[in-house]
């Protein structure tokens, strides 16, 4: 079993560590509640803290006949976790033979990799081969080491227990308002802008462009958008998609701001999508599709004059 250490703020694996083990997926209010825990349990035993995941994601080898949808890019994800405080990540690249370890096997293997003095875990966990390994296994195991261990119990909003799965249902389902309530924070995509083929300039509707290198949980479609660029944030409508119009095949996020005409290629954009408008199509003739954005852009202006986002 391999383990790839992203360190944040520490190279060594010398002394004990508190770790917690996950995907992270989205870094939602969940797994922010456990990230905490391991800093205030770092602080209590005097040891460093991380948190130990794996990539690709399991769904993504386990079955990958269903196409998975990411709620943020891995540098994202990173991103998250690095700003939180911790020590490090520790990711062990999952593969068919790792998901044929049996519990104890990973067990083994973990409890040889560092000094361990506390594992802290999610409510729904299990592992090991055929997730065979429940929680009260690992607790087992653990305090036969001297390990101490800790289940944490759901967050929950009202009656919903906050998930990954559930961040991308919403997701998908344009609520954006309560993806914010699952994340703590409004959910973007955000990457360096391409230089593309400018289409829009060639119909009056200049765009930028990212490549997200992921499938999104969103639906294909237009959103009305704000963005940050350069330290500014702007209003717009933005398209989610492949663009079948003009035959694209690659998935972009399209995003044309109202109150920006500078050339910006290179830069960071970061969109949020703030309201769906509609699904993405392939239009008969260029003239259609123009009257369509125009359309779209419209209707983004007008939600913009009485939506102002915080």
């Amino acid at each position: 079993m391999d383990f790839i250490h992203k360190s944040f703020r520490s190279d060594s694996l010398n002394g004990g560590w508190v770790l917690t083990i996950g995907n992270f997926d989205g870094y939602h209010l969940g797994h922010q509640a456990l990230v905490r825990q391991v800093l205030e349990d770092r602080e209590k035993l005097k040891v460093k803290g991380g948190v130990l995941t794996f990539d690709p994601h399991p769904k993504e080898v386990l079955q990958s006949q269903i196409p998975f949808r990411h709620i943020y890019r891995d540098e994202t994800k990173w991103m998250f976790l690095e700003q939180s405080g911790l020590d490090a990540a520790f990711i062990i690249p999952f593969t068919q033979e790792f998901a044929a370890l049996s519990s104890l096997e990973f067990l083994n293997q973990l409890f040889s990799f560092i000094d361990l003095k506390k594992i802290i875990v999610g409510y729904d966990f299990n592992f090991g081969k055929s997730r065979e390994g429940s929680a009260s296994f690992m607790r087992q195991e653990a305090e036969k080491k001297g390990i101490e261990f800790q289940q944490m119990e759901a967050v929950r909003i009202g009656d919903i227990t906050v998930s990954s799965t559930m961040v991308r249902r919403l997701l998908f389902e344009s609520d954006f308002k309560n993806v914010e309530k699952y994340l703590g924070r409004k959910w973007s995509v955000s990457g360096e802008i391409k230089e593309g083929k400018k289409l829009g300039n060639t119909i009056g509707f200049p765009t930028m462009n990212i490549e997200p290198n992921v499938l999104l949980p969103l639906k294909k479609g237009v959103f009305c958008c704000q963005v940050d660029l350069l330290g500014e944030q702007y209003n717009g409508v933005c398209n989610v998609g492949v663009v079948p119009t003009f035959g694209g095949k690659t998935l972009k996020v399209e995003a044309h701001l109202f109150e920006f005409d500078k050339e910006v290629y290179g830069e960071t954009l970061k969109v949020y999508p703030v309201k769906f408008l509609r699904e993405e199509k392939k239009f008969d003739s260029v003239d259609e599709l123009k009257n369509q954005i125009r359309r779209d852009a419209e209707s983004a202006r007008e939600y913009f004059s009485h939506n102002e986002p915080n």
